[in-house]
């Protein structure tokens, strides 16, 4: 058994801005899964790469897992760098104070190249994929 939480996160985007989704995959140490994903109409694929992170790290607190390790790997270098400031923010400044008080020194992040047949990875992108279609369809139906 791990005995950490290995999260894998990604957002994806119809158009920048556009559609846009986010996803989350949670593997918790006793094995078990959970995902998360959803959406917003008009957004950027950075902005859905933050949120997705920062729904993750809710549901991890939620859960009752904070104080675990936590290993973020994602495809976006934009994420680890703004969240470990190395990189200025100069954009999403509002959804900095939602997340900088949930990255605490338990969480690491790990970079994972995109597209590259690793599971988790794949798993989170047909996800925020999924949820960008469903805004689509909801759009063009209406």
């Amino acid at each position: 058994m791990n005995s950490e939480i290995v999260v894998y996160t990604d957002g994806a985007c119809s158009g920048n801005p556009g559609p846009g989704g986010w996803a989350y995959r949670i593997e918790w140490p006793d094995g078990s899964i959970e995902e998360g994903s959803g959406g917003e109409p008009s957004t950027t694929n950075n902005r859905q790469e933050l949120i997705a992170v920062r729904e993750a790290l809710r549901a991890i607190r939620h859960a009752g897992g904070e104080g675990v390790p936590i290993i973020i790997r994602t495809d976006s270098q934009g994420v680890i760098n703004w969240l470990t400031r190395r990189w200025k923010r100069n954009a999403n400044l509002d959804l900095f104070p939602t997340i900088d008080p949930l990255v605490t020194p338990h969480v690491q992040f790990e970079y994972v190249r995109g597209h590259a047949g690793i599971p988790g990875n794949e798993r989170v992108d047909a996800l925020a994929v999924a949820a960008v279609r469903a805004l689509q369809g909801t759009r063009s139906s209406s």
